[in-house]
């Protein structure tokens, strides 16, 4: 497929609009200006009503996002009625205006580094993915002229790479140091957070029924697309290792409680407390009832993937994932020392992961469909992740991931507070035959 230049060539930014000047106004800094989502949203630019098809790009995304993307409703959230319950018991006069609110609700970069457009109840923009635009913006859209390693080396993000596009995404949907949806807000209200990179990606690229970007040929010419149980493995390494990070003093800088309790299974604690209920959902093979047990599932979850070709590094990451479900009950330091001792391994694991065929792909999503069966992932939060993890496995080994079945376990899923194990287990081993 031959790829065209912009239809109007490099005059049109100069022609027509103001944030090619916006971008090289004001005096020059190391750090790069957010110029904010207006300065993408030109109907000649992102802002186009429908897609179009003369260019290698839709060109209608902002529009997508303005309207269907859960992340342009993100500042919005804020001063909804969830938002201002939350704000009242954590005794904040105005969540819209919090600081530890908006490092996730909204853009929200340093003062100095703000455009003249930049506006943080715009929400999660554009710039909050690919990076401030200042220093790319004004050539980004002449290709082949100018090529994509062209706009990284000027500060886009790779977001194609999933490496890259995970450590941007953690940040909010798993925290940070200078972010985290912590245990005082969970408290207060603030919904459970849950993450994987391929299923997430795949939410956010097709939400309401629009693709952000298409992944077609022309795509694929311009970029690397990483198939699906590769971006789901580089994921869960990459949020387990940042879980792992906020349990230490290093990481958790700023944060009062050591560990973070929102970093363990909230279903280790928080649970119905009827007899029946107790013993449908028991703890995870390390340690013993009662006790505070780390979230575990994604840890598992690799575990399984690196023994489709290496048993010994499984054997390896599972001893190491026991001693830190047992850390807890010792002290704080044994957590610290349990956390980097696993982060080893798996920097290790993250240097070579496993690159799945599509027949070990389908071998494996038929071995964690038949663990879940047999109860190995015994509450909700670990449900949650091998059920994604067995619909994207499915995927890349070229299965339908459309399918009664599939939609039955989603379904078991819909609700933590209904959630029935026994109906889980019975749904999963139908998948696994």
């Amino acid at each position: 497929m031959k790829r065209l230049t912009h239809p109007f060539g490099r005059l049109l930014p100069i022609a027509a609009f103001g944030w090619v000047a916006l971008a090289m106004a004001g005096p020059g800094t190391a750090e790069p200006r957010h110029l904010g989502v207006a300065s993408c949203a030109s109907t000649t630019c992102h802002g186009s009503a429908k897609a179009r098809t003369a260019t290698p790009v839709a060109q209608n995304e902002y529009v997508n996002w303005q309207h269907f993307d859960p992340h342009a409703g993100a500042y919005a959230a804020l001063d909804g009625p969830r938002g201002r319950q939350i704000a009242r018991r954590l005794e904040i006069d105005e969540a819209t205006s919090a600081r530890e609110c908006l490092a996730c609700h909204s853009e929200a970069p340093q003062a100095r580094t703000r455009g003249p457009l930049f506006q943080a109840d715009d929400g999660v923009g554009c710039e909050s993915c690919h990076g401030a635009s200042e220093h790319w913006i004004a050539s980004h859209y002449d290709t082949p002229r100018v090529k994509h390693t062209d706009n990284l080396s000027a500060g886009m993000r790779a977001q194609n790479d999933p490496a890259v596009r995970a450590q941007v995404c953690l940040d909010c949907h798993v925290g940070a140091a200078d972010r985290l949806a912590n245990h005082r807000m969970m408290a207060a209200g603030h919904p459970r957070l849950v993450f994987e990179l391929d299923t997430y990606t795949e939410i956010w690229r097709t939400s309401g029924g629009r693709e952000h970007y298409p992944q077609d040929a022309a795509y694929r010419e311009r970029k690397t697309v990483a198939p699906p149980a590769d971006v789901w493995l580089v994921g869960l390494i990459a949020q387990t290792r940042r879980q792992l990070l906020l349990l230490t003093p290093e990481g958790a800088r700023g944060n009062a409680l050591l560990p973070e309790f929102t970093l363990f299974n909230c279903y280790s604690c928080h649970r119905g407390m009827g007899l029946a209920r107790w013993a449908e959902r028991r703890p995870t093979p390390s340690g013993g009832v009662g006790e505070l047990h780390f979230d575990d599932a994604a840890l598992r979850l690799i575990a399984a993937s690196v023994a489709v070709r290496a048993s010994a590094d499984a054997v390896v990451l599972l001893r190491q994932v026991h001693e830190l479900q047992l850390a807890p009950g010792r002290d704080w330091e044994a957590v610290r020392a349990a956390a980097k001792a696993l982060d080893a391994t798996l920097e290790r694991i993250a240097g070579a992961p496993p690159v799945l065929s599509t027949a070990e792909a389908r071998r494996l999503a038929e071995r964690l469909a038949a663990a879940a069966g047999r109860g190995e992932y015994p509450d909700y939060a670990g449900a949650e992740q091998v059920a994604m993890g067995i619909v994207v496995l499915l995927a890349h080994s070229g299965q339908t991931t459309q399918s009664p079945a599939i939609e039955e376990l989603f379904a078991s899923l819909a609700s933590d507070d209904r959630f029935n194990l026994q109906r889980f287990r019975t749904l999963a081993r139908r998948l696994g035959k």
